[in-house]
C-alpha cells in the first residue's frame, strides 16, 4: 500500500522532490520504493532519460497511467476507511454517523437528524459543519459520512456521489437596511442588474445568478466570501448586496440588514449528498428516511 500511495504522490506532484516532501520521505526512499514497484509490475512506470534517470517534471509512462488510475482510487478508500475506523474507536461501541451541514442547512433538518438519533438505540447522529464548496471533498475523505448541499436545477454532481431530494428553497436578496430596494416586498432578478453583488467563493453561477436571464453581467466585488457570515458582514458594510438562501435569511435577521424575496427564479434543490459506493445500511436508512 505504501508504495501505491508513493506512486500516487509522484504522478500528482509531477515530482520526486514534491512528492517526496509532500509525503514527510527522502527523496532515495521515495526513488527506491518506485522502482521496486516497477519490478513488480514488470515494466518502467515513470518516464526516465538515457541513464535510467527519473527527470524532474516527467510524465508516467502508459503502465504508470495505468496503475495509478486504480491506485489512487485504492488509496483514497483506504484514507477513508482509517478516519471512519478511528472516528468509530474513539466513538465508542454505538454506531455513529458524522452529517454535514452548512449555514444554509435549514433548521428543521437538523432538528429531525437530532431527533431521530434520540429516539434510535442503536445510532447516534453527529452534526459537523462543513464549509461552502467542501461537501463532497469532506465525504470522500471521510470526515462525514452524508451531507446536505444546495444545488441549481439542472447542476451537474460528482460522479462520486448520489443525492437525495430533500426539499427545494428560494433565493432571497440580502441588502444593507438604508439601501433603496431594501423596503421592496420582492424584486425579479433583473432588478438586480446594475447592483454590485458581494462575490462568493463557491457556487458563483447559483450565488451570483450568472448568466443571467437579461445577459447581464453581474457586477461582482470581493473579497469572495467563503462563510454567510463572511458575506452578510460585507453586505452590512455596504459593499454590495448577496443573493442567499432562505435559510440564512432565517437565521440571520439583523437590524442592518434586509432580506427581500427574489421572483422569477427556479428553486433551489436541496440535497441529501452520500458517497455512490457507501452501501452501509444506516446510510441507506438515512437517505431513505428523507
Amino acid at each position: 500500500m505504501r508504495s501505491l500511495r508513493y506512486l500516487v504522490a509522484v504522478a500528482r506532484e509531477r515530482s520526486f522532490t514534491a512528492a517526496a516532501a509532500s509525503l514527510q520521505v527522502s527523496q532515495p526512499a521515495l526513488s527506491q520504493s518506485i522502482a521496486r514497484t516497477e519490478q513488480l509490475v514488470g515494466g518502467r512506470l515513470v518516464v526516465r532519460d538515457a541513464r535510467g534517470v527519473a527527470r524532474e517534471g516527467s510524465a508516467l509512462t502508459p503502465a504508470g497511467q495505468a496503475l495509478v488510475a486504480d491506485a489512487a482510487r485504492v488509496v483514497e478508500l483506504l484514507d477513508r476507511a482509517l478516519v471512519r475506523a478511528r472516528r468509530t474507536a474513539a466513538e465508542g461501541e454505538r454506531e455513529r454517523l458524522a452529517v454535514g451541514i452548512g449555514t444554509s442547512t435549514p433548521r428543521w433538518v437538523s432538528t429531525r437528524l437530532v431527533q431521530a438519533s434520540q429516539e434510535s438505540p442503536d445510532l447516534d447522529v453527529v452534526l459537523r459543519h462543513v464549509p461552502w464548496g467542501q461537501e463532497v471533498a469532506g465525504l470522500v475523505d471521510g470526515r462525514v459520512d452524508v451531507v446536505f448541499v444546495h444545488a441549481a436545477p439542472g447542476e451537474v454532481l460528482d460522479e462520486r456521489v448520489r443525492a437525495v431530494h430533500v426539499a427545494d428553497t428560494r433565493r432571497i436578496a440580502v441588502f444593507a437596511a438604508g439601501h433603496p430596494l431594501a423596503g421592496r416586498a420582492s424584486l425579479d432578478i433583473a432588478d438586480l442588474d446594475d447592483e454590485p453583488i458581494v462575490d462568493a467563493a463557491s457556487g458563483r453561477e447559483t450565488w451570483l445568478v450568472e448568466p443571467r436571464p437579461s445577459g447581464a453581467v453581474p457586477r461582482v466585488v470581493g473579497p469572495p466570501a467563503s462563510t454567510a457570515e463572511e458575506m452578510l458582514a460585507l453586505v452590512a458594510s455596504g459593499a454590495g448586496m448577496a443573493i442567499t438562501a432562505e435559510a440564512v435569511a432565517a437565521a440571520h435577521r439583523s437590524d442592518d440588514l434586509a432580506y427581500v424575496p427574489l421572483r422569477g427564479l427556479e428553486p433551489l434543490r436541496l440535497l441529501l449528498l452520500a458517497l455512490a459506493d457507501d452501501g452501509r445500511p444506516a446510510v441507506e436508512d438515512l437517505l431513505a428516511s428523507f
